[in-house]
Order: structure tokens, then sequence, then C-alpha cells
């Protein structure tokens, strides 16, 4: 399967159970987001979410889901190192321990 065939119908999938769902808790109707809101919605919908599931199912089917899923142990280093360098986040000893065991764990 072509790696857009399965983001978009996981896309779609979720907006089928997710917009009624919403529609219901939040009541979009009574808010009222200023175009800051509204562009940063656009943008984590079409960048963070749809790019991102098109870079997935693109590694799902050139690397395999092994190949997919040993990234994931990457992540948690690279989310601290991103938080030190943006952030100005401090390390401690229960960082480091963390980022290890998620390394052993994809061993």
């Amino acid at each position: 399967m072509r790696p857009i065939v399965a983001a978009t119908g996981t896309l779609i999938c979720s907006g089928i159970v997710l917009v009624p769902l919403s529609l219901v808790a939040d009541r979009p109707w009574t808010l009222a987001p200023d175009l800051t809101g509204l562009v940063s919605a656009v943008f984590l919908g079409v960048v963070c979410t749809a790019l991102a599931f098109l870079i997935y199912f693109r590694l799902l089917t050139t690397l395999g889901p092994m190949g997919t899923a040993s990234q994931a142990y990457l992540r948690s280093g690279v989310g601290v190192f991103l938080g030190m360098v943006f952030l100005s986040e401090t390390l401690d000893v229960r960082t480091f321990a963390g980022i290890g065991l998620a390394i052993l764990g994809g061993c």
C-alpha cells in the first residue's frame, strides 16, 4: 500500500471519530480564537500531523516495521537535546538514566 493511502485513511478515520466528540465536548461555536490560534491549529494539523504521517508510512514502506520502530528509541535523546538547545533545560542523573534505559530497551 502506498504511504499516502495509509496516511489518508488514518486521518479520515480519526476525523470521523474525533470531530463529533469534539463538537459535544468543546462546543466550538462558543469559542472565539484569534488569528494566532487559528494559524497554530492549521500548522499543527498540516505539518505536525499530516506530514508526520506521510513520513512515518514512507518509513514503514522503505525501512520496514523493525527499522521504523527502532528510531523510536532515539526520540527521547533527541527531545532532551532539543530542550537543552532551544529551551535552556538542564540535565540531571535521572535524565541520563532514562535515555540509557530507552536505548537499552532497543537492544
